[in-house]
């Protein structure tokens, strides 16, 4: 047997009945009955019974009910517009972080936008010494490859192309023909900086530590990930220890921006000792992740 209970007049205040008796030709309201399943009925004086479902009535929101009648001021948030983008194959996952929407892995692909493939495959001293984009898996030929972790074989390309993605030197991050999928872009020096700052004005945490991933840094120098962003310390490819060595995996990360510096160009990086958000600008020979920003609306 189905239950009913009659609502008070403060109740009826809050359903706007006189608006409702209006769009019944003036009829007054008798009796104000709320169903099991939620809704209302309404018996109006001339003998006829409306039903009233409460809820936010603009399918454009977030909290859109199909079964509702009457809105109730519930519409209240529109969907987010930073969606997953497919580049060849791969759908990328992202995060909304302020006004901001960034990949939250690292990019992967091995072709510029307009479908050309960037270099890959060269040597450590070709790597070192090329004046072209470029792209490299770290641990891939016979380069020399630093392994921190002890968690991971990284210097298997299997392994760290699937924890890591690639990682690109300058030139190709600076080619006109782009990186990233179409409507996203390698970030400016300045939008990493507003990314610091929006960071910044919410977690009581270091900008490194809460960007950092809950795991896979070494020693335990991990963050907590708080926004999704999920650095991982993908290491780097550069000249440190030999010609276009891989370095750092497990204890560091850094990611390009597409803003120049002298011989070189800025990068925003992460230490697993610190919880430093690292401004460093370094020589376009140097490989290292890239992560894409949505394009500004």
């Amino acid at each position: 047997m189905l239950t009913t209970t009659a609502v008070s007049q403060g109740d009826c205040t809050t359903l706007n009945v006189q608006q409702l008796a209006s769009d019944y030709l003036s009829f007054g309201v008798d009796t104000v009955i709320l169903q099991p399943d939620g809704s209302y009925e309404v018996q109006l004086n001339n003998g006829t019974t409306a039903s009233i479902t409460l809820g936010c009535t603009d399918p454009a929101y977030v909290e859109y009910d199909a079964t509702a009648n009457t809105d109730d001021g519930s519409c209240a948030t529109l969907p987010s517009t930073c969606v997953s983008p497919t580049m060849d194959g791969y759908s990328y996952s992202v995060v909304e972080i302020g006004d901001q929407c960034w990949f939250a892995e690292n990019l992967r692909t091995e072709n510029y936008t307009n479908g050309d493939a960037i270099p890959t495959g060269l040597s450590g001293s070709d790597w070192s010494a090329t004046q072209n984009g470029a792209v490299a898996v770290y641990g891939e030929g016979n380069t020399s490859c630093y392994d921190a972790t002890s968690l991971f074989e990284v210097c298997d390309e299997t392994v760290s192309l699937d924890l890591y993605g690639r990682m690109y030197n300058w030139h190709a991050v600076n080619d006109t023909r782009g990186l990233c999928p179409n409507g996203w872009h390698v970030p400016t020096d300045e939008e990493w900086t507003q990314l610091g700052n929006q960071v910044a004005s919410i977690s009581t945490n270091s900008i490194g530590i809460a960007l950092k991933a809950e795991s896979g840094w070494w020693n335990d120098g991990n963050g907590t990930d708080e926004f999704g962003f999920s650095a991982l310390p993908a290491g780097a490819r550069n000249d440190d220890s030999s010609p276009g060595a891989f370095v750092h995996t497990g204890t560091g990360a850094a990611f390009w921006s597409s803003t120049s510096s002298g011989g070189g160009a800025w990068y925003r990086g992460f230490d697993w000792g610190s919880g430093t958000f690292f401004r460093t600008a370094y020589p376009s020979k140097n490989g290292y992740s890239a992560r894409c920003l949505r394009d500004a609306d």
